[in-house]
């Protein structure tokens, strides 16, 4: 299959779930959507709280962790949505309606690579936290599908995010688990 199939595929998929998606939810995928910063963000601050209310140097240790992976995740998107500058599916397409914001490159989403990383993160180092962790997975796969429904990215854009926000958890997971090998069963 050429690229060109790919990218027609990719452009229909984008359009279809945008066409006839459910306009009674377009309120609620909005606000997910609008959520996947903060979210991540909060999500962050509060294991820096408990961190630091418990005064637990392995929780501080696994907040700068999922800090780190956060920060790091941030300038790899922003360096690749630059890099590749793909433009958004709405300016390419008419038929797809903009319900949402969404100025910057379409490739990749830095909505769904937070939301990844901030998932990846937390799974790593709380993956005993069984209810926590089914809730911000929910929450993730939410916020992926709520950028394509909303018209301003492509599924590929959304798949690859999901990716490198995953890969960037890996690689901060290896560097902290080798910097901290002391600590393994607290990380």
């Amino acid at each position: 299959m050429d690229l060109q199939k790919l990218i027609g595929y990719d452009r229909h998929m984008v359009e279809w779930t945008n066409q006839h998606r459910i306009k009674s939810l377009d309120i609620y995928f909005i606000a997910i959507t609008d959520t996947a910063y903060v979210t991540a963000i909060l999500i962050t601050v509060a294991v820096w709280c408990v961190a630091l209310y418990r005064t637990k140097r392995t929780l501080k240790i696994k907040a700068g962790q999922m800090s780190m992976a956060l920060i790091s995740n941030t300038i790899v998107v922003t360096l690749l949505k630059y890099l590749i500058n793909r433009q958004r599916p709405f300016v390419n397409d008419p038929h797809i309606i903009k319900l949402t914001s969404g100025g910057s490159p379409s490739f990749p989403s830095g909505h769904t690579a937070d939301a990844f990383v901030i998932a990846m993160s937390f799974s790593y180092l709380f993956h005993e936290k069984i209810g926590l962790n089914i809730l911000i997975w929910l929450w993730v796969f939410t916020v992926a599908y709520s950028r394509v429904v909303l018209g301003v990215h492509y599924v590929s854009d959304v798949f690859a995010s999901a990716i490198i926000g995953s890969i960037v958890a890996i690689i901060v997971n290896i560097f902290f688990r080798n910097k901290y090998h002391n600590n393994m069963d607290a990380l």
